[in-house]
């Protein structure tokens, strides 16, 4: 634990590069640490997570410029999550199946460490900037998809019991991911044709034009629904082709009874269709959210950024997390804003957060939350 203070240490100091310089289209590698307002290099022994920031007293050795207390805090919180994680999950048995941390354990805590300092990164950004680089969602979505093709090889036989602990298809699941995920790339590949037309296209030329120009951008009436229509024209053939799988690779004949042989034998192609079906669950619930709402109310309801975070939550975790953690985020974000009425504090914060905060919780408490759900909705056998 001692050893995964200081490597969480480590990754939070790198998450501060990586909050401050994203946003700002810098490179996170070069160049190396150095004070934003000298330009001095910092040296290795005033780079130390938490303590040289204390020992500096939050200042430049140089020039005295102040740092934020945020990098320290950033340090600390993620070196406290990598511990609590690590005994949550091994010393207090909380996610069942997890082999022992020496037994390739320790694949799965990273995966799913990962997929923390993704989520935090995300928040951090987000609650200042309004944004979720799509760089940091599909860091986590590659992840995710990397590691599902060699997770299942780590949790012996019970097949049955994978999906609480990482994402697993059965033979019909697996199907809908294999159309799903072709439909997607059609939808793309009819983007870059032209054939059909990005959302909010319009915007983003007149945006790009204004800031070469550099006048301010003039205020723009936006039709949403036909913006919706064009984006729901491009999940349609995902839904079509996932559908259409079904229907053809699990059907009671010699291509049905080949492809669940497949699924069944092959692991590793049941764990990575299973986060390439987490990943397109995960992201659709979020995608559907916003187009419906979008039609309803007349204005954009929820962000394209949100959808990916939640899609990279599905390719790492399987496709019943993110969706429990859609539903589970709109009760944190409402004890904020009954907070904000109690301090009077009017501050808003975007919806990425909470979405993020939900995903830990479940994270942590998956297995409570499964049983209640099987009590939920599946009632007793009266006799």
């Amino acid at each position: 634990m001692v050893f995964l203070f200081c490597l969480g240490a480590s990754v939070g100091s790198f998450l501060n590069v990586v909050v401050y310089r994203v946003p700002a289209g810098l490179s996170i590698v070069r160049p190396g640490s150095h004070c934003f307002s000298c330009q001095a290099p910092i040296r290795w022994y005033d780079n130390i997570p938490i303590l040289a920031w204390f020992y500096l007293r939050g200042r430049c050795r140089n020039c005295g410029a102040k740092f934020s207390i945020r990098y320290a805090l950033v340090e600390l919180f993620t070196a406290i999550l990598f511990v609590m994680v690590y005994k949550g999950y091994f010393y207090l048995g909380l996610r069942e199946p997890m082999p022992a941390f020496t037994h390739w354990g320790w694949l799965i805590y990273a995966g799913h460490m990962a997929l923390i300092c993704v989520l935090l990164t995300a928040t951090l950004i987000d609650a200042e900037h309004w944004i979720i680089p799509l760089s940091v969602s599909y860091t986590a979505a590659i992840i995710g998809l990397g590691l599902s093709a060699v997770w299942p090889y780590c949790l012996g036989e019970h097949t049955q019991n994978y999906w609480r602990i990482i994402p697993y298809a059965g033979p019909k699941m697996a199907a809908a991911a294999l159309g799903g995920g072709l439909g997607l790339l059609s939808g793309l590949i009819l983007l870059k044709l032209g054939l059909i037309k990005r959302s909010f296209a319009e915007v983003e030329a007149l945006e790009k034009e204004c800031e070469q120009k550099g006048v301010e951008m003039p205020e723009m009436k936006v039709p949403i629904r036909r913006e919706m229509l064009r984006e729901a024209m491009f999940l349609t053939p995902s839904v079509v082709l996932g559908v259409l799988f079904i229907k053809i690779l699990t059907g009671e004949n010699s291509v049905g009874q080949w492809w669940n042989s497949v699924i069944i034998q092959q692991k590793w192609c049941a764990g990575l269709l299973g986060s390439l079906f987490g990943f397109m669950i995960g992201g659709g619930v979020v995608w559907a959210t916003r187009i419906l709402g979008s039609v309803a109310f007349g204005k954009e309801a929820m962000g394209l950024g949100d959808v990916h975070l939640m899609a990279a939550v599905g390719s790492v975790l399987g496709w019943v997390s993110p969706t429990v953690a859609f539903f589970v985020a709109p009760f944190f974000g409402l004890g904020w804003a009954l907070l904000s009425l109690v301090i009077h504090r009017r501050r808003e914060i975007p919806y990425g957060p909470w979405l993020s905060l939900a995903t830990v919780a479940v994270m942590i408490l998956f297995e409570p939350i499964m049983d209640y759900l099987e009590v939920f909705f599946i009632p007793p056998v009266i006799p």
